[in-house]
Order: C-alpha cells, then sequence, then structure tokens
C-alpha cells in the first residue's frame, strides 16, 4: 500500500471509529442525564478528572514512546509491559488509600467508594498499553475500530443503560466505565496479541523512558489544564451550590465531544504519520499548515452555529434541569476552535520529541486556567467559560510558535491560512443572528432552520464557490476519491 493510500485508510477508519463513538456517547449521555442527578455527574466529574490525570503519570508515557520510537526491539516490548502494569497497580494502591481523603475534602462520603472503584482503571488500563501503542504505531486502525466498538457498546449501552434503568444512579455510571476498560483491555489483546517476555526488560524500559517522561509531563500539563476547571468548580462553589457545579461539568462534557472527535481523527493519526517522517522538515511543515486549515474549516463554522443556540441545545439534550445553563456553553465553544486548532501543534511537538521544550508552555497554560477559573467563580461559572476561552486562545498562539519554531517554520503562515475559516464562520453568524431575529421566540425552529442553511451554506461554497475553501494546494477537495473530486472545480 502507497504511503498516501495508507494515509487515507488510517484517517477513514479512524474517523468512523470516533464518529460512531460520539453517536453511541451522544445517545448514551441524553438517557443518562435523565436517569442521573445533576450533583451525580458533578461528582464523577471530579473523580475522572483526578484518574485522567494520574493515569497519564501511571504509564510515564511508554505508550507514546513506542509509537514514535524509530526501531522497537523485543526488549522494548518486554520492558514497555511490565514497567505499565507495575505502574498501573503502584496507582490502583495509592488511590484506594487516598480516596477517603478525597471525599473528606470535598464532603461527599460517596465519592469515596466511587473513587476506590473507578481508580481500578489504572491496572486494567496498563495491561492494554503494549497491544494498543502497537496498533497506532502501524496505523492499523481498522483493528482499533473492532476494538473501540467492543468495548464502548458492551460498557456503556449494555452496562450502563441496564443499571440506569433499574435504577443504580451514579453506580450505572461507574460500572459501566468498568466494564469499558476491561472490554477495550481484553479487545486490545484479542485483536493485537503481542509476545512479552523478561529478557532485555532493564534495557527496554531504560530506552523508551526518555522520551516517555518527557511526553508524561508534556501531556500531564495539557490535561490537568483542560481539567482543572471541572476540578475547582465544585471546590469553589461548595456542596450547597452542586446544581450550578453540574451545569458547568455537563457543559464541559458536552464541548468535550467535538474536542474528542477532533483530537482522535488528529491524534492517532498525525502523530502516528508525523513520527514517521520526523527528520522531513519540509513535508511537516506543508502539513502542519494543511491540516490547521482543515480542522479550521471544519470547527469555525460548526463552533458558530452551537454558540448561536447554546441555550437550546443543552435543554434539548440533557432536559429542562439544565435550563440557563446556555451562556456557559457559549463561552466555552469559543475555546474548542483553539483547542482544536492546538491539536495539530500538540501533535508536532511529541512528534520531533519537543515535549520538554514545550512543557514550559504547557505551564502556563495550567496556571492561566486555574487563576481564571479562581478569579471568575465569584461572579458566577458563565465567567469561568469566558476565562477558559481568554486562556485557550493565548495558549493556541504559544504552541503554534514552538511548533514552528521546532520545524524552522512560519507561525505567520500558519496564522494566515486560518483566515478561510473565520470567513466561513461570519457568513455563518449573520445567517444566525438574522434567524434569531426573525424567530426570536422560537428557538428550536430557529436552530433547526439555522441547522439546515448552515448545511446548504456549505454544500454551496464547496460546489459553487470553491476558492472560499483555500487555493489548490490546501483546498481539501483535492483529496476526494477522483469520481467525486470530478463534480468541483478547485480553483
Amino acid at each position: 500500500m502507497s504511503e498516501r493510500k495508507q494515509w487515507v485508510n488510517s484517517f477513514s477508519w479512524n474517523t468512523l471509529t470516533v464518529v460512531l463513538q460520539v453517536l453511541i456517547q451522544l445517545v448514551y449521555t441524553a438517557i443518562m442525564a435523565r436517569w442521573i442527578a445533576p450533583a451525580d455527574f458533578a461528582m464523577m466529574g471530579v473523580v475522572l478528572s483526578m484518574m485522567g490525570f494520574a493515569e497519564i503519570f501511571s504509564q510515564v508515557g511508554i505508550g507514546p514512546a513506542i509509537i514514535q520510537r524509530k526501531e522497537v526491539g523485543q526488549h522494548h516490548i518486554n520492558g514497555a509491559f511490565w514497567t505499565a502494569v507495575a505502574l498501573g497497580a503502584s496507582f490502583t494502591l495509592l488511590f484506594v488509600a487516598l480516596a477517603p481523603w478525597l471525599g473528606a475534602i470535598y464532603q461527599m462520603p460517596k465519592l469515596t467508594v466511587i473513587t476506590q472503584v473507578v481508580c481500578t482503571s489504572f491496572f486494567i488500563s496498563a495491561l492494554g498499553v503494549v497491544p494498543r501503542s502497537f496498533m497506532m504505531r502501524k496505523m492499523a486502525f481498522q483493528t482499533f475500530f473492532k476494538a473501540s466498538m467492543v468495548s464502548i457498546v458492551g460498557g456503556n449501552l449494555v452496562v450502563g443503560l441496564l443499571l440506569a434503568y433499574w435504577g443504580w444512579g451514579v453506580w450505572a455510571y461507574v460500572w459501566a466505565l468498568f466494564a469499558q476498560n476491561a472490554l477495550m483491555t481484553l479487545a486490545y489483546w484479542w485483536y493485537m496479541p503481542i509476545q512479552v517476555g523478561w529478557v532485555g526488560m532493564k534495557r527496554g524500559t531504560r530506552e523508551l523512558l526518555h522520551y516517555g517522561v518527557g511526553s508524561t509531563l508534556f501531556n500531564a500539563l495539557n490535561y490537568a489544564a483542560t481539567k482543572v476547571d471541572v476540578s475547582l468548580v465544585p471546590l469553589g462553589l461548595g456542596p450547597q451550590q452542586w446544581l450550578s457545579a453540574g451545569w458547568y461539568e455537563r457543559s464541559a462534557y458536552v464541548v468535550s465531544l467535538p474536542i474528542t472527535i477532533m483530537a482522535k481523527l488528529s491524534d492517532n493519526v498525525l502523530f502516528s504519520g508525523m513520527s514517521k517522517m520526523q527528520d522531513e522538515l519540509p513535508r511537516l511543515r506543508r502539513l502542519v499548515v494543511l491540516t490547521t486549515h482543515v480542522l479550521g474549516l471544519v470547527i469555525v463554522p460548526s463552533s458558530v452555529w452551537v454558540i448561536f443556540h447554546a441555550e437550546w441545545i443543552m435543554t434539548v439534550y440533557l432536559g429542562p434541569q439544565y435550563a440557563g445553563s446556555g451562556t456557559i456553553l457559549q463561552f466555552l465553544f469559543i475555546a474548542v476552535i483553539f483547542r482544536t486548532l492546538n491539536r495539530v501543534s500538540d501533535a508536532l511537538l511529541r512528534a520531533v520529541n519537543g515535549t520538554f521544550q514545550a512543557s514550559w508552555i504547557k505551564l502556563i497554560y495550567v496556571a492561566m486556567m486555574a487563576l481564571g477559573t479562581w478569579w471568575a467563580l465569584p461572579f458566577g461559572v458563565q465567567y469561568v467559560g469566558l476565562a477558559i476561552a481568554m486562556s485557550t486562545a493565548i495558549h493556541f498562539l504559544m504552541g503554534a510558535w514552538m511548533g514552528q519554531r521546532m520545524i524552522q517554520g512560519s507561525m505567520w503562515e500558519v496564522l494566515q491560512v486560518t483566515r478561510y475559516a473565520w470567513t466561513l464562520g461570519a457568513v455563518v453568524a449573520i445567517e444566525q443572528l438574522s434567524l434569531k431575529f426573525i424567530f426570536p421566540e422560537s428557538p428550536g425552529l430557529s436552530a433547526l432552520l439555522g441547522l439546515l442553511i448552515f448545511v446548504l451554506t456549505m454544500l454551496g461554497i464547496a460546489i459553487k464557490r470553491t476558492s472560499w475553501l483555500g487555493d489548490s494546494t490546501i483546498n481539501p477537495i483535492q483529496f476526494l476519491p477522483e469520481r467525486i473530486k470530478a463534480k468541483f472545480k478547485v480553483n
């Protein structure tokens, strides 16, 4: 298979995986939001934020090191597996011991037992690090699709919904996560069996750790920045205001869906692909510009539609108990734009082993997010969203600067190529504003008509005004199959 066909095939399967995962999650969350109280979601948000952050350290970047390394021997496999398992077990025991302390801090006794169950994910996930990493390294995204579907269908749709229907409340969410992790690890080994031994384990671990430690620091700071608001909001508001905390947590979750889509589409394929061409700087520079452009064309106009209809989206999707949370979603979706565009720089910095150099940017990002959240809380949770949006925009600029510096490129070229996305966003904003003016008392009608007009506008531009999508060197239509591309005219 040619390199271009491998990229297209990988991207296609990865796209299918992500789209189906998100669609299933949309249905799952909409149902669970009606069976589980907002305060329980706020509590789960705290648990999952801490677990996700600690899980990065529990594997010390072993997985990314396997993907990024040019050559991987059996001693690397042995070292990666046993190191990941030892760390996973250690972190599970650590959080079992810390759980009562966490429950006392948040004044939620139930948090103790939930943490002790959820923290088993450290050990379960550690068992699957090596086969998952080889799937990513080989860009075997068709296999990854199968493993993902087994876990999400079995964990969420079977275990989660059945237990929620039977009245288990927040425990339905907890056991669904446990089942999803267990099924995912089993599926990894079923579809990508790897031979593991003891020979050369110490040497393999040592050779992986240099990149792994840098990757861990980079990812930990990045994760902390994206979760610090969800962790600080309930702590700052206290138990008496956990309804507002639940609003914020669910708004942050809705925001995480497009970020997850873009992250998985960009990180899995981009990181693997960029790692293969890490010494070919001209190709890397072109890839960065192209992917920034394509991601911008997708996320900017889509986010504009969401921003104009945020209140309606929250109440229809999650139920009437979330009426009033739309303003939070509006501000957070501004942040979605910059978080998505920054995915390219993140993948690039990891691929060219620039994680240590870029970690100071992530440290500044964490500080901005934490200080912004704490400063905005007294004014209301909606202003936390505004602080997050401002911090994320600054972070995008810093990441673009560092990424271009690493590959001797031009930051201005990266910023300039986003003008096409902002133009499309302005067109969509005018359309949505007009509809809000025409149907001020019918938010549902305005939103649905707005969505229809948005889709028709994008199709019209793709067919009749392709120059709005960039010149022939960056226009995404050029990557369509020939039989489809023939219907378009790329200037």
